[in-house]
């Protein structure tokens, strides 16, 4: 009981100074609280506008560059595209044939030193055989490589539609790239994959991507250059493709044809 009336008496005490506390606050003189109060405001108002010209400017970049390839519609149109080219590497001409089908494979077939060989992605599986790499038949790729490969199957593009398909985009300022100041775009993939694209202000079309891929087991960023970009049937398409190991120069690239289902096929 004597306890009970002590914390009573304390809880009185601590009330009353709560209150004076409270009572010395009020009586601040007026107008520094209101001055508080508008910087406090102003704070505030700064980081709501900041974060809307960022995401406004983002959308702004990939809205023209979408625009500058043909529009989305025609985009969308493409179901299929078949390209062929070469490059040649150390002496040796390399014969190359990309077959992409929307959301569906991305293959791509190699011929050097009287060999055949081939790269390929679907939706389910990834499929690899190099015999100029010493391979005697066509080894599966992981499950991760497949998952964090999926982006390759989308004919726009992960720019187009980037928040429909789950995709997040930052712009991260400008960047150098071979004396032209590009937009630098980090996009980050439904999947959790990184990539990063630098677009050219004034044509709006992506002349660099980076991106971190697995070859011979190990981690290995991956940058590729764009250039001589032609229209194929309304849309814009690069025709050189510069890789560490080489630039590929594309022959020919057509649209929407009919695909065998042996391209579908992994077997030898």
């Amino acid at each position: 009981m004597v306890c009970y009336q002590r914390v009573k008496v304390l809880d009185k005490w601590k009330a009353k100074k709560e209150l004076a506390c409270l009572f010395i606050i009020y009586l601040q003189p007026k107008k520094n609280q209101m001055k508080n109060l508008i910087i406090f405001g102003l704070f505030i108002m700064a980081l709501v506008v900041a974060q809307f010209t960022q995401a406004q400017t983002v959308d702004e970049v990939i809205n023209k560059h979408v625009t500058a390839l043909g529009g989305k519609e025609k985009l969308n149109k493409i179901q299929n595209v078949v390209m062929e080219g070469s490059l040649t590497i150390q002496g040796t001409e390399i014969s190359l044939t990309v077959t992409q089908v929307n959301n569906k494979l991305n293959r791509q077939d190699i011929t050097a030193m009287g060999m055949h060989g081939f790269d390929m992605m679907t939706d389910k599986e990834g499929w690899q055989y190099m015999p100029f790499q010493g391979m005697q038949k066509p080894e599966p790729k992981t499950e991760d490589e497949v998952k964090k490969s999926q982006s390759d199957l989308d004919i726009a593009g992960p720019l187009v539609d980037y928040a429909a398909k789950g995709h997040k985009a930052e712009l991260l300022g400008k960047e150098d790239v071979e004396g032209t100041e590009c937009y630098k775009i980090k996009l980050t993939l439904a999947s959790g994959k990184e990539l990063t694209f630098f677009i050219d202000p004034a044509s709006s079309m992506i002349i660099r991507t980076k991106e971190t891929r697995k070859f011979n087991g190990q981690d290995t960023e991956l940058q590729t250059d764009f250039s001589d970009y032609k229209e194929v049937e309304g849309v814009k398409m690069p025709y050189s493709i510069t890789q560490q190991f080489g630039t590929v120069l594309i022959s020919s690239i057509k649209v929407n044809q009919t695909i065998p289902e042996s391209v579908y096929k992994h077997d030898m």
